[in-house]
């Protein structure tokens, strides 16, 4: 009878007991997550036409083909290089063809789960861009567009300018130079305006940021997603590996022929709150093997989240060779990891369940767009989602331990039962929020489920009702326990319960 009194005295109390489970680390397996990983620039070198006015639609949708004799190495990617060139339009509006093709091809991301690293720019093969006036005009007529898509970029680069929209050789901007101009600053001025104001502008060398604000001073962690004009800015790097300073990204004087140590140290710094990435361009076999190896070095330090794949091949074909490629396919961006959780077994209706999540972050960057955290209970029947507190852009690879640890409330009408847990990371965005291939995947074993986007937690919560009361009143399960005559008594302020929830005198 003692042993009864007491097993309902700890059913009714809805006391919470935990288990703690350990997860097993997956540090082998390549998956594709959403934006971050290595990409694919499609389109190539064309200038777009009125019949010609899509670079991925239909030509590049070869690209998603499973038969494809190099699908094997793209099917981690979950993010494209796509660059719009408009050299037939430097003089002249953007055509509805032109504006519409880029809808559709927006659309055909959606359809295959993907993002895309963006870019316009006016020519490839010369230093003939468009003038101050006609990038201002053609960024206007893109501005609908770039927020009814934003849920599928990931960055813009600023682009424009510039062969290859790179910043450097141009005819309308100052030719063969890094420095800001005032030309330069209004098509920085103009694309903060038209990039949505939850996406990043990236610019090709850290003194065009630098230039803009008139200082050195790296973005700090208090003023990082505050959407200020300094948190909007992050970088691409073009020239990765290649001698003198990365072509000249590092460099001060212009000439593309010196490294400067401070500028280095400003990306390492700023990279912790906005994105870094871009590709190599080093087409010399010796340089190539001198440096291909410096990769990973790198990219921790300056917190890559994407790379091109193939050029130049000087340098990715190495990585494939020497096994590297697999190692840079996994760290690219982030690669959450849960190391342990503390949850309850048992919670109540109406009542507070505490959870404790630790994680680590192996990638080399931080999640940069924002993304909701969620704790989901589902059973057979039903399905409960609690938005945590967290906040994945701050999860950098610099924190061994990252620590999610809330109180939640259940709701009074949650329905008794036994429920599995999971952690969600679904797209901010309503249009990809239920889509699978949108949500983040972490990398232990035996979590992950393809079909739901959602991590399994390992862990079940068997959730009681809440004692009634005559008048159906709730009567909040953490109440005073006694035991009167043998019986279980609730005492919830002057009123008394029965062990069926009953009032009695």
């Amino acid at each position: 009878m003692k042993n009864l009194l007491t097993l309902l005295a700890c059913l009714w109390a809805g006391a919470l007991t935990a288990g703690v489970i350990n997860y097993q680390a997956d540090d082998e397996t390549v998956f594709p997550n959403p934006e971050r990983g290595f990409t694919d620039q499609l389109g190539g070198e064309v200038a777009l036409t009125d019949s010609k006015n899509h670079v991925v639609k239909p030509e590049e949708e070869w690209y998603w083909d499973t038969e494809d004799q190099n699908y094997e190495d793209r099917k981690s990617q979950s993010l494209v290089m796509l660059m719009y060139y408009l050299k037939n339009y430097k003089t002249k509006d953007l055509s509805d063809k032109i504006l519409q093709g880029f809808d559709e091809d927006m659309q055909i991301l959606r359809n295959h789960g993907f993002k895309c690293v963006l870019r316009f720019a006016y020519d490839w093969s010369s230093k003939t861009d468009a003038s101050l006036q006609w990038v201002q005009r053609h960024a206007g007529q893109l501005k609908p567009y770039l927020a009814k898509n934003a849920d599928v970029i990931y960055v813009m680069e600023a682009g424009f300018v510039g062969q290859w929209g790179e910043w450097y050789y141009s005819s309308n901007f100052g030719n063969e130079t890094q420095q800001l101009n005032a030309n330069r600053r209004a098509v920085i001025d103009t694309l903060l305006g038209v990039c949505p104001q939850d996406r990043f502008l990236l610019v090709r060398y850290p003194l065009i940021k630098t230039q803009y604000l008139g200082d050195e001073k790296a973005l700090t962690g208090e003023e990082a997603h505050s959407g200020s004009v300094r948190s909007r800015i992050g970088h691409h790097n073009d020239a990765f590996l290649a001698d003198w300073g990365n072509d000249g990204t590092y460099g001060r004087d212009g000439d593309g022929e010196d490294d400067d140590p401070v500028l280095r140290q400003y990306i390492a710094m700023e990279t912790k709150y906005v994105p870094n990435g871009g590709e190599t361009n080093v087409e010399d076999d010796s340089r190539a093997a001198a440096v291909y190896a410096d990769a990973e070095k790198e990219m921790a330090a300056y917190h890559w989240s994407f790379c091109g794949s193939q050029y130049s091949e000087k340098i990715t074909d190495r990585w494939r060779k020497e096994g590297i490629y697999k190692t840079l396919d996994r760290r690219l961006g982030y690669r959450f990891q849960l190391l342990q959780a503390t949850l309850p077994e048992k919670a109540a209706a109406g009542e507070t369940m505490e959870i404790r999540i630790s994680l680590c972050n192996t990638g080399f960057a931080p999640m940069y767009n924002y993304r909701p955290v969620n704790l989901v209970l589902q059973s057979d029947e039903q399905t409960y989602t609690f938005p945590l507190n967290a906040d994945p852009r701050r999860w950098v690879s610099e924190v061994k331990s990252i620590v999610i640890h809330e109180n939640l409330k259940l709701p009074d009408t949650i329905a008794a039962g036994e429920y599995r847990m999971y952690l969600h990371l679904p797209d901010a965005y309503p249009s990809l929020a239920k889509d699978p291939r949108y949500a983040v995947r972490l990398a232990n074993k035996d979590v992950w489920n393809a079909a739901t986007g959602m991590n399994d937690l390992r862990a079940s919560v068997v959730v009681s009702s809440p004692l009634t009361a005559i008048d159906n009143r709730p009567v909040p399960v953490k109440a005073r326990k006694t035991i009167r005559d043998g019986q279980l008594i609730i005492v919830r302020g002057d009123r008394r319960y029965n062990a069926q929830g009953m009032l009695v005198e």
